[in-house]
């Protein structure tokens, strides 16, 4: 099977707890997941806390892009035919910044960002920042101006905005900012369904389809409503039944959200799609949950298939 994840934070938890992407105790790692995927494509978060300073967040976002390009450029040396390395899978290990506050109030980082490759930037964590409101903080107010500008430069970059996290004016602020242009929700889940501040409503998640745009479900199970796969099953059949065939995805936030442990990190994707696969979803229809429709959002961001790490003949 193929997986495209949009959001995990295990690039945090190397980070803080001096592990490594190859090999390690949490969630996923690249052994493992090779190990399961013909194709794996996987979104690193640089996930920086609320409450920082501006220079702290830039400087922790930061920490963690230089270790996600030097393990992914060791991981580009392994040979392929070390006996230990799983054969056939093509891995690809993309970034991403989980909190707008990295770049404080200088739009000047977006550019230092960019440098480093980053597919989307998630305008705020569940606090408020200088480009806005997240949906915990309890300010009802939109984007800043500042953080209106910021959308506008993030898009000059080809850097997407990620709205997981917002609250609902500074939603809308993206949405009209976007101009038609697509965005991401990487890991949310449907308000409908179960009522949480992170969730998205019906006309949010419409919002995002319209604009060509993808819905990442996560496995958060205080988010999901409760702790099975019969909860994820209810969250991607409304979204189903809102013509989001095209657009929801999987962005299951591993190492951010504690999960039940017979779900056993990476491992939860091949027992999540066996589960669908029992209950008769179409394979052409999973294949796009688990894989193709967020390949074909980042596809003309994407470099060539030749720099994708080959693991196998």
């Amino acid at each position: 099977m193929r997986l495209f994840d949009l959001h995990c934070d295990t690039l945090m938890r190397c980070v803080n707890e001096h592990g490594s992407l190859y090999e390690n105790g949490f969630d996923l790692d690249y052994r493992r997941g090779t190990a399961l995927f013909e194709e794996w494509f996987q979104v690193m978060a640089a996930y920086v806390p609320d409450g920082l300073s501006e220079d702290t967040s830039y400087a922790t976002a930061e920490r963690m892009l230089i270790q996600w390009r030097r393990e992914r450029d060791a991981l580009s040396q392994i040979d392929s035919s070390h006996s230990d390395v799983t054969s056939g899978c093509t891995f690809r290990m993309l970034a991403a910044v989980e909190n707008g506050a990295a770049i404080g109030r200088d739009l000047r980082r977006i550019r230092m960002l960019a440098d480093y490759g980053i597919v989307y930037m998630t305008l705020t964590w569940n606090g408020t920042n200088a480009l806005g409101h997240g949906c915990m903080s309890h300010n009802q107010s939109g984007l800043t101006a500042f953080g209106k500008e910021a959308v506008r430069e993030l898009y000059a970059y080809g850097i997407y905005p990620d709205v997981s996290h917002l609250n609902e004016a500074g939603f809308y602020d993206v949405f009209s900012l976007a101009d038609g242009r697509p965005f991401l929700a990487s890991h949310s889940l449907s308000k409908a369904v179960y009522d949480h501040p992170r969730s998205l409503t019906d006309a949010q998640f419409c919002a995002v389809r319209d604009s060509g745009g993808i819905v990442g479900l996560n496995v958060c199970p205080s988010q999901l409503g409760g702790a099975d796969f019969s909860f994820v099953e209810r969250h991607l059949d409304h979204f189903l039944s809102l013509g989001g065939e095209k657009t929801v995805a999987l962005g299951l936030d591993l190492d951010g959200t504690p999960l039940p442990s017979e779900w056993q990190g990476i491992t939860v994707v091949v027992r999540l799609y066996e589960y669908l696969e029992t209950r008769g979803y179409p394979k052409l229809l999973l294949d796009r949950l688990f894989y193709k429709n967020s390949y074909s959002f980042f596809e003309k961001s994407l470099t060539s298939e030749e720099e994708c790490i080959r693991i196998g003949t």
